[in-house]
């Protein structure tokens, strides 16, 4: 099964600190590293890792970000689906404080102003998946985006995979309920399934977003594991124990993990206990994503266990 990841890649300057500043504080920086994320770029990169079968679709602008930001998916084997040279990439500093907890910045650039166009060269046959990042479903290109969803052939034959992360209070009322509509596989944390609900118990917060999205909600609990709901009953995954250096990219590589699980035909649970590993050794390591090598010489070890 192929999937569409559709969002974006930016620039990630990361910034490791003690903890956050306060207001009109100065602080150190331990350490920096400049690498390519983005939520699409990083599930694209876990699809990768898995050998699931994907295209990325995110735009590209001009400036020096986008240089890197070319130079990183060249690097990953991945040729520019959408060049927007009227407009700057963004990029993201990241703060890692030192328990791992990771806090964003984000300067939006040509990948949060989605164009109706953009999709009229995409051909929706090759796919059975399409994964949708929340950043960018936010204001106008929210509105494109839920638009060109619901007008794709056969929509109701494929997965949609639908990350909205912290965002998920930000997207407007309308944009939300049209991709609810749609029936999306629900990808999000425990906070934000309580921000978005306004549930105190993530049990009964689940439930809810089921009751919107009429498809399986999974929700990540930290080192607690994971949650899912497919209308029947909630279950859940233990997590793996590993040493946290950052946190960056966790999410992303959780719910690749999962949708290479679920087109490769495994049962859910073993596609989240799967995901569960690659999160855990994702903040197990610094940045956002991991080099192939390093991921299948840690997949040679889960096998083993």
């Amino acid at each position: 099964m192929r999937t569409l990841v559709v969002g974006a890649a930016i620039v990630d300057l990361m910034m490791k600190i003690d903890r956050l500043p306060k207001s009109g504080e100065d602080i150190p920086c331990r350490e920096t590293k400049t690498v390519v994320g983005g939520c699409a770029y990083n599930v694209a990169n876990t699809l990768r890792n898995l050998h699931c079968e994907h295209d990325l679709c995110v735009p590209v602008g001009t400036g020096s970000f986008a240089d890197i930001i070319r130079r990183g998916m060249k690097e990953k084997g991945y040729e520019p689906v959408i060049e927007e040279p009227s407009e700057d990439s963004g990029y993201c500093l990241s703060l890692v404080e030192a328990d791992g907890e990771r806090t964003f910045i984000t300067v939006q650039g040509a990948e949060c102003h989605f164009k109706k166009e953009w999709f009229d060269r995409i051909d929706m046959s090759r796919y059975e998946n399409i994964y949708i990042a929340g950043y960018q479903v936010c204001g106008n290109s929210g509105k494109i985006i839920a638009d060109w969803l619901q007008n794709v052939p056969d929509i109701d034959k494929k997965k949609i995979f639908f990350a909205p992360g912290p965002m998920i209070t930000e997207i407007e009322p309308e944009t939300m309920e049209k991709l609810m509509a749609l029936s999306p596989v629900l990808h999000i944390n425990e906070a934000e399934a309580g921000n978005y609900t306004g549930q105190e118990h993530v049990e009964d917060a689940v439930k809810d977003i089921f009751a919107k999205s009429q498809n399986t909600v999974f929700v990540t609990l930290g080192g607690d594991g994971t949650m899912f709901y497919d209308g029947d009953e909630i279950q859940k995954v233990a997590s793996f124990k590993t040493e946290v250096v950052d946190t960056v990219g966790a999410g992303d590589s959780h719910i690749g993990a999962v949708i290479a699980g679920l087109s490769k035909g495994m049962e859910v649970k073993a596609a989240v206990r799967l995901a569960n590993h690659v999160a855990a050794a994702v903040v197990g390591t610094s940045g956002p994503v991991m080099d192939y090598e390093e991921f299948q010489k840690i997949s040679e070890e889960w096998e083993n266990e």
